[in-house]
């Protein structure tokens, strides 16, 4: 008596007995998932790689938790027909297409992103275009389990580094504070804050996306929500780095280095990434007290959704299995051809190492410098020389840097100055492509020229690409390039040539040219035993 409808006990949903059609398909997607994990091996162990990073750590929760959105959202799916399966097809031909390009050409993150892509084809092989439009958003989820690639992030850290140096330094000047930013380097007197100091807050950019993403994803409120509190990221990461700028400025006077540097170690860590996610949390909550809900936010979250539950494939995967062997067909081949692919390291022409490269060119004295072990890290150059080369009539002198590699793949790659300049403290002035003829020489050679400022401090650069038999100023054609002669002379090694001269302040640009020209025709006729066409 007096017992609800709802308050009924409600019976267990029947367990569907195994068909043949689902039991081809699933084994044909056990298949399909195999080749594709050989196919894209590359790019799945650059992301595990990228996980030892501490900005990138939290890489390692994203694939469990990308499985159990999956597994949700399977075990939700209406079961009904839905057309698109052979556009999963073309899609994976496509994609096992890329993988091969991918490879060829030294590029993993392309490698990890083509997996996700083949996932996504998968789904829209066996369910349809109603399934690819449930699974999309958990499948997508994977793609923060690896940071932008390495140009893009650098371009876009660098951004938001010289943003927060800016509005913490401003807070410093208004309070009333002594502090001089140069770069992203800031002079707080007695204590300067390091470049690498001043991004600990923007390694907390990514984690806090991510989960960002998976909030709006069970969240149960209006769309724009969900994408407000996705952007809402950017702004508070810049805002919590700037204020631990500030902070750290304040304490310098008050309390001295020291203590400086230990509140800097001490707001690191699981403290700042609390703090974004208490800001993130709140940005939810106005917007919902702004829509009328007075309701806490955590009354709109479908905690369900991440977490385990039993429940059965939908049987509209039976449809697929002609589609499917097609696809599995499709990513079975670019398996074969990645296995035939050669490696570009191993038919490397002789060549001499740069550490016999003369320090007496003509005129010009060279005194040799070093790379610090933990910028070589980064570069994984496999062999480099710099030095600075005085000329007879001791002015400026000229820098000289190139960086070799004997294979561009997922270890390492070129690094173009065009990123790293910013870093240091210097701003690009002037930036173009120009075709310079060294003195003496008849062959033009294309160059970056750029002109960079710090403070008063100005320098003139030139620097191209040495790949094989080509001479190249732009990034995205050193990519193109390594996939052609990785695939026609099986090797994708080049080099970064810089040159760098100051601009004294009796000269004008035009003269740092000259004398950079001047070098460059002692210099080009000697590359060849060094950088091997």
């Amino acid at each position: 008596m007096g017992e609800t409808l709802e308050d009924a006990p409600r019976p267990e949903p029947r367990e569907e007995t195994a068909q043949p059609g689902n039991t081809i398909a699933l084994a044909g997607a056990a298949v399909y998932i195999a080749f594709i994990v050989f196919l894209f091996w590359d790019g799945l162990i650059y992301a595990a790689s990228s996980w030892e990073r501490e900005e990138f750590s939290y890489g390692y929760i994203v694939p469990p938790l990308a499985i159990l959105l999956i597994w949700h959202a399977l075990r939700t799916l209406p079961a009904r027909a839905s057309g698109g399966w052979w556009v999963g097809v073309v899609v994976t031909v496509v994609a096992a297409g890329l993988a091969v390009v991918a490879r060829a050409g030294g590029m993993p993150a392309f490698s990890y992103y083509g997996f996700i892509v083949t996932l996504l084809s998968l789904a829209l092989i066996l369910y349809g275009w109603h399934g690819l439009r449930r699974l999309f958003f958990p499948i997508a989820y994977l793609f923060f389990a690896l940071p932008l690639p390495n140009t893009l992030y650098i371009k876009v850290s660098t951004a938001m580094q010289h943003i927060s140096s800016e509005l913490g330094t401003n807070v410093l000047r208004a309070l009333g504070y002594s502090v001089f930013l140069e770069g992203n380097i800031i002079d707080l007197g007695p204590y300067q804050l390091q470049v690498v100091e001043a991004c600990n807050g923007l390694r907390y950019l990514f984690p806090l996306a991510s989960f960002a993403y998976l909030v709006g994803y069970i969240y149960s409120g209006p769309a724009w929500h969900r994408v407000l509190l996705f952007l809402s990221v950017v702004p508070i990461t810049i805002a919590i780095n700037s204020a631990r700028i500030a902070l750290t400025g304040i304490l310098v006077n008050y309390q001295g280095i020291s203590a400086a540097e230990g509140f800097m170690h001490a707001f690191e860590g699981w403290v700042i990434f609390l703090v974004g996610l208490a800001l993130m949390f709140l940005v939810l909550q106005l917007l919902l007290l702004v829509t009328g809900d007075l309701r806490p936010f955590t009354s709109r979250l479908d905690l369900d959704t991440i977490l385990p539950q039993k429940g059965r494939l939908p049987p509209t995967v039976r449809r697929a299995t002609p589609a499917l062997i097609v696809g599995t067909m499709a990513v079975g081949l670019g398996a074969a051809v990645l296995v035939g692919l050669p490696e570009g390291a191993q038919s490397v022409p002789p060549r001499k190492p740069l550490a016999t490269f003369p320090l007496q060119i003509d005129e010009w004295s060279g005194r040799e410098d070093v790379i610090q072990p933990a910028h070589l890290e980064i570069l994984q150059v496999d062999d480099y020389i710099v030095a600075d080369f005085q000329g007879k009539d001791r002015k400026a002198p000229v820098n000289l840097y190139v960086a070799w590699y004997d294979a561009q793949d997922r270890r390492a790659a070129i690094h173009s100055p065009s990123v790293c300049m910013p870093a240091g403290g210097w701003e690009i002035a002037q930036f173009g492509t120009r075709t310079v003829i060294p003195e003496g020489q008849d062959t033009a050679i294309p160059v970056n020229r750029t002109v960079i400022a710090n403070g008063m401090h100005r320098q003139v650069v030139y620097y191209w690409f040495e790949l094989r038999h080509r001479q190249l100023t732009n990034e995205f054609r050193i990519k193109l390039a390594n996939v052609w002669d990785a695939l026609t002379l099986g090797r994708t090694d080049g080099a970064l040539v810089r040159v760098v001269t100051a601009i004294r302040p009796d000269e004008e640009p035009e003269d740092a040219d000259a004398r950079l020209q001047a070098f460059l025709g002692e210099v080009v006729p000697l590359l060849d035993d060094y950088v091997p066409n």
